[in-house]
């Protein structure tokens, strides 16, 4: 069934739970209420995180369709926040995956850009399938908010699919990324692929970005939103 986020979060907001509660008499009163903010916060998360909110609580962290976060937001959520960017910061420093892979002539998959130097050439238009990470560059632009681990509506893949066509017609490059270029990234850049006419199913596709970048994956969650996108394009076919 593969990772699911709600879980990870729930698991690591356990300890500063116990904290404070176990400690409670025994810790500074800021000690104890940061303790309890972290696992409060994390608790929410994980909760907005199951697979029966995730569809509907992606603007928990506040994210706008230019892609910006709101600054209260950081300071109300920013054990989660802050957690993200560490994981994000190390996992950069010792992974040896391309940041971004080039798929076919102007279709390019891979992880957040968090600067320009992270971006591929060509000045591409960008899809962006994250929920959590903010837009830091002025290129043409798409949010497509998604929670990791979890695959976006049909809804949202079928618009993210016109979106990166119409750019394809006008000759521009596109980027699809989410935080690392595995799951979400991929579930768009398939379904595009198929609809651009590289490949003649989803499960094509991604043998064909596999092959490119070989750490992609789709969860349960992620392969039952492409195969509902699909049925619904072969009934509006």
């Amino acid at each position: 069934m593969g990772l699911h986020l709600s879980g990870i979060v729930a698991a690591i907001s356990v300890l500063p739970a116990t904290f404070t509660i176990l400690l409670r008499h025994k810790l500074p009163l800021p000690l104890t209420l940061t303790f309890g903010h972290i696992s409060v916060v994390g608790f929410v998360v994980a909760l907005a995180t199951t697979d029966q909110f995730a569809g509907h609580s992606t603007k928990l962290l506040g994210k706008t369709a230019s892609g910006s976060i709101p600054y209260w937001n950081l300071v109300l959520l920013w054990p989660y926040h802050v957690g993200l960017r560490s994981k994000l910061w190390i996992q950069r420093r010792i992974s040896t995956e391309p940041h971004w892979t080039l798929i076919t002539d102007g279709w390019y998959i891979g992880g957040w850009p968090s600067s320009l130097k992270w971006m591929p050439p060509g000045n591409p238009s960008i899809v962006d399938c994250t929920c959590e990470l903010p837009c830091r560059h002025n290129n043409t632009y798409l949010c497509l908010p998604t929670w990791d681990t979890h695959g976006p509506d049909v809804q949202l893949i079928e618009d993210g699919v016109r979106w990166l066509l119409e750019q394809r017609a006008e000759e521009r490059p596109v980027y699809v990324h989410c935080a690392h270029g595995h799951g979400r990234s991929t579930v768009v850049l398939c379904a595009a692929l198929v609809a651009a006419g590289h490949a003649n199913s989803f499960e094509e596709a991604f043998q064909k970005v596999q092959q490119l970048r070989p750490r992609v994956k789709l969860n349960y969650r992620q392969r039952r939103a492409l195969t509902e996108w699909a049925e619904r394009r072969s009934k509006l076919e």
